[in-house]
């Protein structure tokens, strides 16, 4: 084998190191490096499960979110709905207020006008009794006493007043 140029013993040297290597790397290298593999895979497949789990909870919770809106719309319009029907009723309450505040004016206008006709019209009958007993005095002639000359003026007023 000399003649090919391929020394026996450099040829065993060169196997058993060969092999002595290969062991080695596989006990140093090799080993550890499909173990730290492994640990990486499971740790990607860990990742993948961790992620789709919370994917999962994440719609389930937007799902809790979405109910919970609307549940919170629909208190919200009941809300807005009573709120409408307390603004109307506190200005329909308002309005009747009003009104009877303004019938209670009204009347209170009325007997005050009826007041002031009464007043009125007892000054026009002194008036009209003075007057009355100056025009007399200024006709007739003579005085009667004034008790007489009261007496036929409220003779005289009680017979209007029958006329009116």
């Amino acid at each position: 084998m000399e003649k090919l140029g391929i020394n026996l013993g450099m040829l065993v040297s060169q196997i058993v190191n060969f092999t002595l290597l290969a062991v080695l790397l596989y006990l140093v290298a090799y080993k550890p490096i499909l173990r730290m593999l492994d640990e990486r895979s499971a740790r990607i497949k860990k990742g993948l499960e961790d992620a789709e789990e919370a994917s999962r909870k994440a719609a389930e919770m937007e799902q809790v979110f979405e109910q919970q809106m609307a549940e919170a719309r629909k208190e919200g319009q009941e809300i807005i709905a009573q709120a409408t029907k307390m603004s109307e009723k506190a200005g329909q309450d308002i309005l009747n207020k009003a009104r009877e505040e303004s019938t209670a004016q009204i009347e209170k206008a009325k007997e005050e006008i009826a007041r002031e006709r009464e007043l009125a019209m007892s000054e026009l009958r002194q008036q009209v009794a003075d007057l009355s007993l100056t025009i007399s005095e200024k006709v007739i002639g003579e005085t009667l006493d004034e008790a007489g000359q009261r007496r036929l003026i409220a003779d005289f007023l009680e017979q209007t007043e029958g006329l009116e």
